[in-house]
Order: C-alpha cells, then sequence, then structure tokens
C-alpha cells in the first residue's frame, strides 16, 4: 500500500507495509528513500517500534509533506487478538476492530514520533494520504468502514494544528438509504479552496461495484455537491490537480477490461470531461472475484494507485500488484 512523497532537494520517501500475508497481523508501517527519481532505494526500515502482545495491530500509513517541511503519516490497522482471524469473517461478515492513528517525521523521515490515536468514534478506513490547503488546514477523506447493507457515508476530518488533534468537518457522501460504501477515497485541492474526492462505489444491498464517483466543494471541503457518476467503472483509484479545472486520475479497473489506467480529465461546471487515457497495463489474469465482496477483498492482485507530480514536471505512478507470486511495489514515470 505505497505512499510516496519528494523534498525540496528532489529525494523521494516512500511509506508502505511489509507483512508475512496480505492484511497479516504482522504487517508493518516501513519507510524506503531515492536519491535518483526512485532508480533505487534504500532498505526498507520500520516508522515505529511495535511491541508484539495479546493484540497485534496491523499497519498501513500514507504521507503528506507539509509545508513546514515536516512530514505527516496518517492511516489505520486491524486489531488482530488471534492471528488467524481473517480480517472479515467468511460466515458473517463482521470486520475486525480497526483503528486509526497518525505519526510526525520532522527530519525527512529518518525518525518518526510514536503513532498516536485519531480518535473519531468510529472505524473510518483511512486509505490515502492527507492534503494540506492552501490556507494550511489539513484535510483527510475517509469513510465509515463495515460491510452493512446500510448506515454508509463518507467523512472529511480536518485539523488545525499539523495533525495533532482532530475534528469531522463535513460528510462529502451519503446515499439516500444509507447502501453505497465510498471506499478508497482520494482528494485534491485543483484550485484554491476547490476540493476534489474521488471514489470507489459499491452497492451493498445489491452486491456490485458502480462507477468510481466524484464529488466537488468549493469552500475548502465544508459542503459538497451532489456525487458526479463518472462513468469509469474502476475500484480503487486517485487524482491529483494539474492547474485550472484540469486533473490527472488513476483508476484499478478489476473487471474486464481489466488494467491499470491514467485519465486526463477536465472538472469544468462540476462535470468529468475525459481528454486522455494512458493503459499502465491490462491483464485479464489481475481481475478479481466479484461475486461477494468478502470474495472481492480476497482475490485482490493491485491496487492503491496514487500520482505524485515531480518537482522536474514528470508524473510518478506508484501502485501494488501480485506478480510472480509476490506482492510487489511497482512505480511508473510519466509525461504529461
Amino acid at each position: 500500500f505505497p505512499g510516496v512523497v519528494q523534498f525540496p532537494n528532489d529525494d523521494l520517501l516512500a511509506v508502505f507495509s511489509i507483512g508475512q500475508a496480505f492484511d497479516a497481523a504482522d504487517k508493518r508501517a516501513v519507510f524506503s528513500k531515492s536519491h535518483d527519481l526512485g532508480q533505487s532505494w534504500s532498505a526498507p526500515a520500520r516508522l515505529n517500534a511495535h511491541q508484539t502482545g495479546p493484540k497485534e495491530i496491523s499497519e498501513s500509513v500514507k504521507p503528506v509533506l507539509l509545508a513546514d517541511g515536516s512530514v505527516l503519516a496518517t492511516g489505520y490497522g486491524f486489531v488482530h487478538t488471534d492471528p488467524l482471524i481473517p480480517v472479515v469473517d467468511p460466515d458473517t461478515f463482521e470486520v475486525l476492530p480497526l483503528v486509526n492513528f497518525a505519526s510526525v517525521s520532522r527530519n525527512e523521515g529518518q525518525t518518526w514520533e510514536p503513532f498516536r490515536p485519531i480518535d473519531l468514534d468510529a472505524p473510518l478506513e483511512m486509505s490515502g494520504p492527507c492534503i494540506q490547503l492552501a490556507s494550511g488546514r489539513i484535510l483527510a477523506a475517509t469513510t465509515l468502514f463495515h460491510l452493512g447493507e446500510d448506515g454508509h457515508c463518507g467523512w472529511i476530518i480536518h485539523s488545525d494544528d499539523g495533525g495533532q488533534t482532530w475534528v469531522k468537518l463535513s460528510e462529502f457522501f451519503r446515499a439516500p438509504d444509507g447502501g453505497i460504501s465510498s471506499w478508497e477515497c482520494r482528494l485534491c485541492e485543483f484550485e484554491p479552496g476547490r476540493i476534489a474526492v474521488l471514489f470507489w462505489a459499491y452497492d451493498n444491498k445489491n452486491k456490485q461495484n458502480l462507477p468510481n464517483h466524484i464529488v466537488f466543494s468549493d469552500d475548502g471541503g465544508a459542503s459538497f455537491a451532489p456525487a458526479v457518476d463518472t462513468g469509469v467503472l474502476a475500484q480503487a483509484s486517485n487524482l491529483i490537480g494539474l492547474g485550472g479545472n484540469d486533473i490527472l486520475t488513476i483508476h484499478a479497473h478489476r473487471e474486464t477490461p481489466v488494467g491499470l489506467v491514467v485519465r486526463r480529465v477536465n472538472v469544468a461546471g462540476g462535470s468529468f470531461d475525459i481528454r486522455g487515457e494512458l493503459d499502465l497495463f491490462r491483464g485479464s489474469d489481475m481481475g478479481t472475484d466479484t461475486s461477494d465482496i468478502r470474495k472481492q477483498f480476497g482475490s485482490l492482485k493491485f491496487g492503491q494507485p496514487s500520482l505524485l507530480q515531480l518537482n522536474n514536471g514528470q508524473i510518478l505512478a506508484a501502485y501494488w500488484c501480485f506478480e510472480n507470486c509476490q506482492h510487489v511495489v511497482k512505480g511508473c514515470i510519466l509525461a504529461l
């Protein structure tokens, strides 16, 4: 589950997770650095020491570079009372308890403060990085994480003290019956005060994936217009602003045609007008079993893609995938 930032000196910092299996109890957040724009990387090192005990907590965090030069990593972990109990119960669809936390590095990722909890009295899927607005406020898009048929909605939370404390700001999406999840939500500020959130929409009652949806805010995330169906049938996705009303998106298509696709999009007037597409890969062998969400989660072979505009103007696309019996992190350099 990679996340990447670039420092003013061009060094890259990647944060990802290593464990013995997908969502295993011993999954721990690690970091690695590159001094040559991603051609080579240092050996992974742990973000935080973790004392094992009766309840292990898996770790997945994503970094964001803040205006003061510090790096804020936020995310979540599942509480494992038994390492052999799966994250999703195969019979009841109950999910292990989920906790949220954050850590800060003030020396470009060399050392990190201990994880501290983000407690908003709800299990939140904080799978994407925060963003820092032009105003200095830190925003995160997240969603209530459970597999019930209703009670789903997407939240915007914010911090005005560098990630020390967090408050719910708004809801960016809630279906009338609460039956549609807004998983893997990602956000960007594509113009000052104008926020877009792109997410994987899943109909829990009818047990089917819907096209990615996108929502827009003109007041820094305090309120949002109704969701727009992008027409792109994909799951985990991401986006960055390119200036004006142009954004760049990346979508994990896990149903036919299967692949990872980058799109240049114009969002003027709350639209989603695709102006160009680029396949990073195509391959039917990377698809998932969509018969129910438990099997879909259990058969994932790639995902959590991200886009980072580098200091030289190029774009770094990063994602994880299952390749040659290994879970690996891959990157691609794109030119606009």
